[in-house]
């Protein structure tokens, strides 16, 4: 294989705008026909170049780009040796060499105006591909944080069933009726309890309804004789119907009796009003 010298990448723009001299068109050529790197280079510069042609409106080129290009007009710079003939032939030759050079200098500042675009678009091209990759990556963290709450959301579900599942065949639960008989038909309650784990399931029906700012409570009284324990809040719908499921409760309290009253905003911690739903434990 013939070696090739090594090619600075930038000259392949300039190989692409035919501003190389005649020995580095021909290392250029032959770089390319060993090089399918070297190739696409040179493709994506005549693509470049054709849309900034149509669409670029030109700037000076920077600094480091001028003094590139003088360095390779100075290489290309020949300097005659003086002619002995110069007197009879007249300054012909010294001219054809300048214009030359002009001619050269021309097309090299031509160059170095469309250059720089094609950096630019190079360096716009990798920024809008960086961008969407942002973005995609903040999408792709927001999809697996959403299925990640929505699975959390489905294990507590599913936990939740299988306890209430678990406290109603519990063959140690304690079944509970609350009623009255000042009504008919009478406001009753039913209630499963599992003193172990502290597992609680209310059904309630023939509520009245309450006005906006009031609640029904529930209420576990100690066998020990403490204090009544809150074992949560609920409001009927419009048929009279409640449940309260899986309320925080303590563990291991055995009770009494269990009672409901009507109670202000949230609940009390304490009962403020009479009972007006209780049932014993037998």
């Amino acid at each position: 294989m013939i070696p090739v010298k090594h090619i600075d990448p930038d000259d392949i723009a300039l190989y692409a705008m035919q501003l190389l001299p005649p020995d580095e068109t021909e290392e250029m050529s032959l770089h390319l026909q060993h090089s399918a790197e070297a190739r696409r280079v040179l493709a994506e510069v005549y693509s470049d170049l054709s849309i900034f042609a149509h669409s670029a409106d030109m700037h000076a080129a920077p600094a480091l780009a001028r003094q590139r290009l003088m360095k390779h007009v100075a290489r290309e710079k020949k300097v005659l040796p003086p002619d002995p003939l110069a007197n009879l032939q007249g300054a012909y030759a010294p001219r054809a060499s300048v214009s030359l050079f002009e001619e050269q200098v021309a097309r090299r500042s031509a160059a170095s105006r469309v250059l720089p675009w094609v950096g630019w678009a190079l360096a716009a091209g990798i920024g809008a591909f960086s961008a969407s990759l942002y973005l995609q990556n903040d999408r792709l963290k927001d999809t697996v944080a959403l299925s990640q709450a929505q699975l959390r959301q489905s294990r507590a579900t599913a936990e939740q069933a299988s306890t209430v599942m678990d406290t109603l065949k519990d063959p140690a639960a304690l079944r509970v009726t609350l009623s009255t008989t000042d009504k008919a038909p009478p406001p009753t309650g039913r209630i499963t309890y599992v003193q172990d784990k502290g597992a609680l399931l209310l059904t309630a029906s023939n509520l009245d309804k309450l006005q906006p700012y009031k609640v029904y409570e529930l209420w576990l009284i100690p066998q020990d004789g403490r204090d009544p324990i809150p074992a949560g809040t609920f409001r009927p719908d419009d048929r009279g119907f409640a449940t309260l499921v899986l309320p925080d409760l303590p563990k291991g309290v055995a009770p009494k009796a269990f009672g409901i009253t009507i109670e202000d905003g949230d609940g009390s911690p304490v009962p403020t009003t009479a009972i007006i739903l209780k049932g014993a434990v037998s």
